[in-house]
């Protein structure tokens, strides 16, 4: 199981990854940044970010958990940002992150990572963490 995880973190979902004008597609759509501008996004976001890093074609775990991730995004609105990153383009970032598998979460706060988290993973899981995180007594969006 190790290794098969191992194998996907190298290829994602192993398909070609689409142009910037094919990014957005579909009926459920986040937001896409893409992976040279994510750095400069997370740092300069007023509040925190959720980058999901992930596809929108071709990946059944993708599939399987978008429109739980855009009603996530629809929840969290106006506390948290959540944008996709296109995984397959940005494997190293991911692992760096500590991203094991496609899609993988990345709760930024202020610029920095203070989540990770992987599929599978519960999207009701994933937003408790989430709220644990931004809501604490040190978050304030005026820090």
């Amino acid at each position: 199981m190790l290794i098969a995880c191992g194998c996907l973190l190298m290829a994602g979902c192993n398909r070609p990854h689409p142009t910037a004008a094919t990014e957005n597609s579909g009926d459920l759509d986040l937001p896409v940044v893409s992976g040279s501008r994510l750095e400069q996004y997370v740092r300069d976001s007023m509040q925190p970010v959720l980058v999901e890093f992930g596809v929108d074609y071709n990946c059944p775990r993708c599939a399987q958990t978008k429109g739980d991730v855009v009603r996530l995004r629809e929840s969290l609105e106006g506390r948290v940002d959540v944008v996709r990153v296109d995984f397959n383009a940005n494997v190293q970032t991911v692992a760096a992150l500590g991203g094991t598998i496609c899609p993988t979460y990345v709760l930024f706060d202020r610029g920095e990572p203070v989540l990770t988290e992987s599929f599978p993973v519960a999207i009701d899981l994933l937003e408790g963490q989430i709220l644990r995180q931004t809501d604490g007594p040190t978050h304030s969006p005026d820090n």
